[in-house]
């Protein structure tokens, strides 16, 4: 019986072992807001638009350098608001740029225009998903 006892056990602790292996190990703060859009700004994370409950939400920026080097920045709300807003400072640039999935995106339009006054992006593990 002793013997049985401890076959088990022993099993037991080995498929615990190799089960917890094969499992990915989470750590960390986690912070994936969703998209907000103002009247003269909008700001959102990457994964917190993608992974939301509502099929509405997005917010991104396009390089493009067709005409010349310019970024242009969108964003849309859980209630369907949007924003858009358009720039070619050098700084517009190298952020659009450094967007990635985990991305928190923060931008500035003209009141009453489409020209962009600020564009912020910042990249933490916590707004991984």
């Amino acid at each position: 019986m002793k013997a049985k006892l401890h076959k088990l056990i022993g099993t037991a602790v080995l498929g615990l072992a190799l089960f917890s292996h094969s499992l990915p190990a989470w750590a960390g703060l986690v912070y994936t807001p969703e998209v907000f859009v103002g009247t003269t700004g909008a700001v959102g994370s990457m994964a917190g638009a993608r992974y939301s409950a509502d099929s509405t939400q997005y917010i991104g920026c396009t390089f493009s350098n067709t005409t010349g080097p310019y970024v242009l920045c969108n964003a849309m709300d859980k209630t369907g608001r949007s924003l858009f807003c358009i720039g070619n400072q050098s700084s517009y640039l190298a952020a659009a740029k450094a967007i990635t999935d985990f991305s928190y995106i923060n931008f500035s339009v003209t009141s009453g225009g489409a020209f962009c006054t600020y564009l912020g992006v910042d990249n933490y593990s916590m707004r991984l998903r």
